[in-house]
């Protein structure tokens, strides 16, 4: 047994191996102090004086009515300087000077309640060199065998290493701190480079406008300028808005239960018109099943068109952007991610860690003529953190392209519990399509939602092939009026007059909405007329009603 259980057990031959203190306590003359000696010490003080002597942080004991001090190495440092041989004196004698309220935390202890002292400030040697140390000091009841508190022990902790966490800690905040300060002012001076750019064609188009003779054309033209730099002003300003209500919490979700994959055909028909003026490829790929998600219907297509615009924006004329829906079952229920990956730009490793962050922004050079707010990315995370979901950014670099995507929950529905009111009708059997549209990419986009409902979808971009290869087995024929080698209502007409299309079902696809042109359309034999850009959701009912 070790000592002081067994107080004749010889001293240990590699004396290293015990503590000086230990040393020490074991030859003292311990029958001449209030403790008695050590083989009539009851079983609590030499369990005290043990934990005492193993441990690795300065304790003092303070044992019996005489309060007969015990102590162990790593307490040397303190108290050596202060009493000459403390070992089994008054440890209330050996501490005041230290500890000023020792009679009172020592007289609190003894009735059972623990205490803690102002603190200690001393220069403690640390190998030679000289350290203005710092100690918690902390004081609790020992109980002796018959269960009343007999001593008082009392622990010393440094708060050297605390207090090197706390200063790391503020120091990292301050950094943060002013980085985001940083990015404000930048943010702040962005902003106002983007209110301002829209002022100078404004500006000029009302001047424009207040010329005496102007044609209507330029007149025309003046409007449509002012119109569309008002309606980019409006989308900052809603932007900022929206940004500011979500992080101050007053955004209420109106959660259901949806399928993912329309959420996703939803955002792809708002983010198409941007994705076409930039000349982009846009493919689709969504799983077969519904992909049931708890959530806010409009706020998770605002997710996914931000992605979507952002790739838009960020990839040179003519690249190619994916939008891909993808489910991964486990114990927990699973989780579906949509992903938006483009060929473009790409994203500094540096600022691949903060690209959802508020202000956040590229730097705007003059090869990145695009660098944005940092609102929209900003938007995105809040919104789908909302959702209990997650956001992540990937890119091997600049010019790299990206891939970002947003992970929800799966919701507790079975395939086809899906539901929303008002999408019954759209529901419809896969359909043969035949697209006709000059514009290769818009017939293009179009038919890549129209796949992604089901439909079998081929596209010509001139009436010579629509007329040559067009399939005979094609139930809708979607036309653009204006084609090159022929108005889309002659292409109407000779289609009509082929036994193979005679019972198909013709949209006319036109940037005119006047009622000539949707007369023009019914004599040419079109069933429907649908104005440029196309609502996605129109035309769906449309092919929903066809049987």
């Amino acid at each position: 047994m070790p000592w002081p259980f067994d107080p004749a057990a010889p001293t240990p031959v590699l004396a290293r191996s015990v503590s000086h203190m230990e040393l020490q306590m074991r030859s003292h003359p311990w029958e001449s102090t209030g403790a008695g000696p050590v083989a009539q010490w009851p079983l609590a003080l030499k369990l005290a004086v043990r934990a005492l002597l193993d441990s690795s942080l300065p304790m003092v004991l303070a044992w019996g009515t005489e309060c007969t001090q015990f102590f162990n190495d790593a307490c040397l440092p303190l108290i050596k300087d202060h009493h000459p041989h403390p070992l089994g004196l008054d440890s209330r004698d050996s501490w005041r000077a230290l500890v000023p309220d020792i009679d009172r935390i020592v007289a609190r202890v003894k009735r059972g309640e623990p205490a803690e002292g102002a603190g200690l400030v001393l220069d403690i040697d640390r190998a030679g060199y000289i350290e203005t140390c710092r100690f918690n000091d902390i004081y609790s009841p020992v109980y002796g065998d018959a269960g009343v508190p007999q001593g008082v022990l009392a622990t010393f902790v440094d708060t050297a290493q605390e207090r090197e966490q706390i200063l790391t800690s503020e120091r990292a905040a301050r950094a943060e701190a002013e980085r985001h300060n940083k990015m404000k002012d930048e943010f702040l001076a962005m902003l106002a480079h983007e209110l301002r750019n829209p002022l100078a064609p404004i500006t000029s188009a009302a001047q424009l406008l207040r010329l005496p003779e102007v044609s209507e054309g330029l007149r025309l033209k003046a409007s449509n300028i002012i119109s569309r730099q008002v309606r980019h002003m409006t989308e900052l300003v809603d932007d900022l808005l929206d940004v500011s209500r979500v992080t101050r919490g007053l955004v209420k979700l109106e959660n259901e239960v949806l399928d993912l994959n329309k959420v996703a055909i939803a955002a792809v028909e708002q983010a198409r018109p941007h994705i076409e003026e930039r000349g982009h490829t846009l493919s689709v790929d969504l799983p077969p099943q519904a992909v049931p998600v708890e959530g806010d219907r409009t706020r998770l297509i605002q997710v996914l068109v931000n992605l979507l615009n952002n790739s838009a924006k960020y990839t040179p004329p003519g690249g190619r952007i994916g939008l891909t829906v993808s489910v991964a079952a486990d114990a927990t229920g699973g989780a579906a991610t949509a992903a938006v990956r483009d060929n473009g730009s790409g994203i500094d490793a540096g600022l691949l860690p903060h690209v959802f962050d508020l202000f956040t922004q590229a730097d705007r050079t003059p090869d990145r003529s695009q660098g944005g707010l940092g609102i929209g990315l900003a938007l995105v995370k809040s919104i789908v953190r909302m959702h209990n979901g997650q956001v992540a950014a990937y890119s091997d670099g600049p010019q790299q392209g990206t891939t970002m995507t947003v992970t929800l929950p799966l919701a507790d529905a079975e395939v086809g519990q899906v539901i929303r009111s008002g999408e019954g009708s759209t529901e419809t059997r896969p359909l043969n399509v035949t697209i006709v549209d000059d514009n290769l990419d818009a017939g293009q986009s179009l038919a890549v939602l129209l796949r992604a409902h089901g439909h079998v979808v081929q596209v010509h971009e001139d009436a010579v092939s629509t007329l040559d290869g067009a399939d005979a087995a094609t139930q809708v024929f979607i036309l653009d009026i204006g084609l090159p080698d022929m108005t889309g209502y002659e292409l109407a007409r000779r289609l009509r007059r082929k036994p193979a299309h005679e019972k198909a079902v013709f949209v006319a696809l036109t940037g005119y909405g006047q009622q000539r042109d949707r007369e023009l359309s019914q004599q040419a034999g079109f069933d429907y007329h649908l104005v440029k850009p196309v609502e996605i959701g129109k035309l769906t009912q449309i092919l929903a009603s066809v049987v």
